[in-house]
């Protein structure tokens, strides 16, 4: 009967962290696309209306869910507390902050970082094209997230399930 118990909950085990393994690969390029939109929402925000960027990042946090909604809150909330933090400083510490919580590989934190080098260091019309250049980047990145996902995730899914299955085998 133990046995049973504990072989069960082998597979159930090594079955869930191939899941949350596949999550991971599902999440990415849908945060990758927030990020664009949030971008996007950002030019809109800085050409159009003219809004000031702590302004501007906390609606982009009313309009996007967690967790990416929540690395615009921590970028409005910074850029008000009254440090003294740049677009950048603000950026790249809500970045870090938020390294858990985001499903990003290296390569696209990098893109977001070199972003953030650019926010609110030039006049209006050059901050829009370093907009461009951050959505175009951010899109190719999600490419690349959607051919990952496309090759990886049922893979997960099922090598959790089969490794699950070998140990408890293995076990009796």
């Amino acid at each position: 009967m133990f046995k049973l118990v504990g072989g069960l909950l082998i597979l159930a085990a090594s079955t869930m962290a191939g899941f949350r393994m596949a999550n991971r690969y599902a999440e990415r390029p849908k945060q990758l696309r927030q990020f664009v939109s949030a971008l996007k929402v950002l030019e809109t925000e800085i050409f159009y209306a003219a809004t000031p960027l702590p302004d501007a990042c906390q609606r982009i946090a009313a309009r996007l869910p967690a967790p990416v909604g929540e690395f615009f809150h921590k970028i409005s909330d910074k850029l008000r507390d009254g440090r003294g933090l740049t677009g950048d400083g603000a950026w790249q510490e809500a970045l870090d902050e938020m390294r858990s919580s985001l499903v990003l590989k290296d390569g696209d934190r990098d893109v977001l970082r070199q972003f953030g080098r650019t926010l609110g260091v030039s006049d209006r019309s050059d901050q829009i094209k370093h907009i461009h250049l951050g959505v175009a980047h951010l899109t190719a990145e999600e490419a690349s997230a959607r051919e990952d996902q496309a090759r990886n995730e049922k893979m997960w899914r099922y090598l959790g399930a089969l490794v699950g299955l070998a140990v408890v085998i293995l076990l009796y």
